[in-house]
């Protein structure tokens, strides 16, 4: 099963021959000195059989754990420049960058793009080039430049590059071309999947972790004009709170306003302890499922760790991995054509190879529940294993009535920990108030900032956790809403993935030819807006959109924004 593995050249570890890095590493230079130096000449052959790439970070396509290919990339702040200024005069170069078209611009080169022989052709390239323009943006890249030999000029270009075809240099047997790739013309070009639309679409999501929400932009803080949008690109609750928190919270708002809360939240752990049937010193709360996140990954997971993520998933996870921590992020893909359903085998294989494991279930935003994380769990840690880290982010396994929650394994299993949010299930988005349960917790805890829960949040959430009956009979009403959006999608054309929670990922009718940014463009000039899925994970050459679940009323101005939409296209 192919898979992408991104990490940065000071992460690896050559003294670990067994490491895995140390493996594709080998692999790589491998790689280059058959290409590079045996196949084209470029370089002299070593009798090592081995020629290192110089490039700063790396992207490595694998399948079943041998390396198809690879992209070295160097970001503007390497200490060493621009590996093309080797190759061209600074006439040339300045050419090159002068195409940028931002006042402030940001320019990443592609060092290397290479691929085995018996792979070629098959579509790997593609792939690696577009796994490399996700990493630039997501590292702030405005432009790329890179050189590419005459042979694969047309894929370039397909990709949108701009090449200067009049400038040349040779090196060994081959005749590369410098050329230059704006952000902007990458996503107007690939695949012709982001037109005008979608490219302002993505300039405005210029966050390192894009959560949706642009509909604050477009209300600020007029309630009266919010209240007339549907809000359906974030997953809050579309339905209230129970009664009691209204109450506990509007009886008591003065104090909630004028007081500190109570410093350690012990109150609220010890309502989560009784509810949850688990040990009250195997509890943290914070504000919010990020707030944990960013408190607690950071001291799971160092900067050599190798963590292995699902993708597509809820990308809070791999912004932190990648841009705070700066570890060595293994992707495990989950397929549209599986229904996005784990491999379960081949999953804790995986993971038990790396440090740390992080795994969202159900998972955002395929809305797939797995059943088997139990048995993949006790699998992963009671095999030989380096993994001693298993995060597991449960926020939407309340909407389940058969959901399996993993909180008791806990006090069997030291490396497991279970992040569940209040926003989603309990209608308390605004408050934020989150917890986790691990054994690890009193050493955890320390992290956790004081009165990270405010004192409305930690009403609130007491308040709720003991209203069940409340909530359950709001997630049946999900459930119906849920079966009948679905339906009307799929009647519209739409392919419909089936899902669990308070949302719906889809594909878009293969009968419209606009791309998934240009399509939730359009819904949100109607007041509609809905999540372009394509920056969540799934594959750039998709047209994937994420309908979160509303009441009905919601539901059907959805629906009757849509009809509008692709009216013509109707039969």
């Amino acid at each position: 099963m192919p898979r992408l593995v991104q990490f940065g050249r000071p992460n690896l570890n050559l003294q670990d021959e067994k490491g895995s890095f140390a493996t594709i590493w080998a692999e790589i230079s491998t790689l280059r000195h058959e290409v590079y130096s045996v196949e084209l000449n470029q370089y002299g052959v070593d009798h090592s059989g081995q020629l290192e790439d110089p490039g700063q970070y790396f992207i490595a396509l694998l399948s079943d754990d041998s390396l198809v290919g690879y992209v070295s990339i160097n970001a503007p702040e390497r200490a060493e420049g621009f590996r093309l200024a080797t190759y061209y005069s600074e006439e040339v170069m300045n050419e090159l960058l002068h195409l940028s078209t931002c006042d402030d611009s940001k320019t990443f080169e592609i060092r290397a793009l290479t691929i085995k022989e018996e792979f070629r052709g098959k579509g790997h390239a593609f792939t690696l080039m577009q796994a490399a323009l996700r990493f630039s943006i997501t590292e702030g890249a405005t432009d790329l430049i890179a050189m590419g030999h005459t042979d694969v000029l047309q894929m370039y270009k397909k990709f949108g590059m701009t090449v200067l075809e009049k400038h040349h240099v040779t090196a060994g047997e081959v005749i590369f071309h410098p050329m230059h790739l704006s952000i902007a013309q990458a996503l107007a070009y690939t695949e012709n999947l982001v037109d005008a639309m979608e490219v302002e679409d993505h300039i405005e999501e210029d966050d390192p972790c894009y959560h949706g929400g642009a509909s604050w932009d477009a209300s600020g803080f007029d309630f009266h004009l919010r209240n007339k949008l549907v809000v359906a690109d974030v997953l809050d609750s579309p339905f209230p709170p129970c009664p009691e928190v209204i109450e506990v919270i509007s009886q008591n708002i003065e104090s909630c306003c004028q007081e500190s809360p109570p410093t350690q939240c012990q109150e609220l752990i010890e309502k989560i302890s009784s509810v949850r049937h688990v040990p009250s010193d195997h509890v943290l709360v914070s504000s919010g499922s990020s707030s944990l996140m960013f408190s607690l990954l950071p001291k799971l997971v160092q900067e050599h760790s190798n963590v292995l993520i699902l993708s597509p998933m809820y990308g809070e996870y791999l912004h932190i991995l990648s841009h705070v921590i700066g570890c060595n992020v293994t992707h495990f893909p989950l397929y549209p054509e599986d229904g996005f359903e784990i491999d379960r085998a081949g999953l804790i294989a995986e993971s038990r190879k790396h440090d740390a494991v992080i795994f969202v279930n159900p998972n955002s935003p395929t809305g797939v529940y797995s059943h088997e994380m139990r048995g993949i769990v006790r699998e992963i840690v009671e095999g030989e294993s380096q993994c001693k880290t298993i995060w597991i982010d449960e926020t939407y396994i309340e909407y389940l009535q058969d959901g399996d929650s993993l909180e008791d394994l806990t006090s069997q299993i030291e490396e497991l920990i279970i992040c569940k949010s209040m926003s989603k299930c309990y209608a308390l988005s605004g408050l934020r108030v989150a917890y986790a349960v691990t054994s690890q917790a009193p050493f955890l805890r320390r992290f956790i900032p004081p009165w990270a829960v405010s004192l409305p949040a930690q009403l609130a959430a007491i308040t709720a956790l003991d209203q069940p009956e409340y909530y359950a009979a709001q997630y049946e009403i999900i459930h119906r809403n849920r079966t009948h959006l679905s339906q009307s999608l799929a009647s519209l054309g739409f392919k419909v993935y089936p899902g669990v929670a308070n949302y719906i990922l889809t594909e878009l009718p293969t009968n419209i030819s606009v791309s998934s940014g240009a399509f939730v463009q359009s819904c949100r000039e109607r007041g509609v807006y809905v999540r372009d899925a394509e920056n969540m994970g799934v594959t750039i050459d998709s047209k994937f959109v994420r309908f979160a679940v509303r009441m009905e009323d919601e539901n059907n101005q959805i629906l009757s924004c849509i009809e509008h939409l692709i009216q013509p296209t109707l039969p």
